[in-house]
């Protein structure tokens, strides 16, 4: 096992699946840390949390609500909700509110360990800002800068852009935008990478109906032009 061992704060107010997770956490070699309130997860966050593994529907609160709550305060940490909300409208929420994963339940633990581990293994940014034509992104702090004018972006918006400046002039396909910044190469719709993609040209272009920077490669996926 590593020195640097991984904490995961497990949010889930089924006491018997959060002793579970917990239990598969350890077997795997995390730390975990067990909530079942929205209060008792506010006051295990801090410093040594490296995933937050929250449940959407709980009885003081709502998962959502408080990875929002968190990402508007600066909390970088990633987050992968668990939850029996499985409509794509919830899924497409939980990514806009700076999810990185979304497992509905039942799931299997083993794939749940699998997804973990992804997230975990990530690698620090390796751009933390760009300055662009008219605009500068701060990757650290999730903002867009627009003369004098500074937009939130959401985790993943951040994410999703910075991938494709470091690629700038490449065309990205659709699965590896998942894979990648997404973190695994399964899931059921590709059409989450559309939304984000609106979303950001709605933030980041003058005329998002035509678009100059985040361009649609026809038959491929999308494109960052400088």
């Amino acid at each position: 096992m590593s020195t640097n061992v991984h904490t995961v704060l497990v949010l889930e107010d089924e006491a018997d699946l959060r002793f579970l997770l917990a239990q598969n956490l350890k077997q795997q070699g995390y730390r975990a840390l067990e909530a079942g309130s929205v209060a008792e997860a506010r006051a295990a966050l801090g410093d040594g949390v490296g995933l937050l593994l929250f449940d959407v529907m709980l009885p003081d609160g709502d998962g959502f609500e408080l990875l929002r709550e968190l990402r508007a305060q600066g909390c970088l940490t990633p987050a992968v909700f668990l939850t029996a909300k499985s409509d794509e409208p919830d899924r497409l929420l939980g990514f806009a509110v700076g999810g990185d994963d979304y497992v509905t339940k039942p799931f299997s633990m083993a794939e749940l360990m699998a997804r973990v581990g992804a997230i975990l293994r990530r690698g620090p940014l390796v751009q933390e800002t760009y300055r662009g034509k008219g605009f500068r992104v701060d990757f650290t702090r999730y903002t867009l800068h627009k003369g004098d004018q500074e937009v939130a972006l959401t985790y993943l918006e951040s994410e999703l852009l910075r991938y494709l400046v470091e690629r700038a002039g490449q065309a990205v396909d659709r699965l590896e935008l998942l894979n990648q910044v997404w973190g695994y190469d399964r899931y059921p719709t590709t059409r989450t990478v559309d939304t984000h993609v609106l979303n950001l040209r709605r933030k980041l272009e003058p005329d998002p109906k035509h678009p100059t920077h985040l361009l649609t490669v026809h038959g491929v996926g999308y494109k960052f032009v400088e």
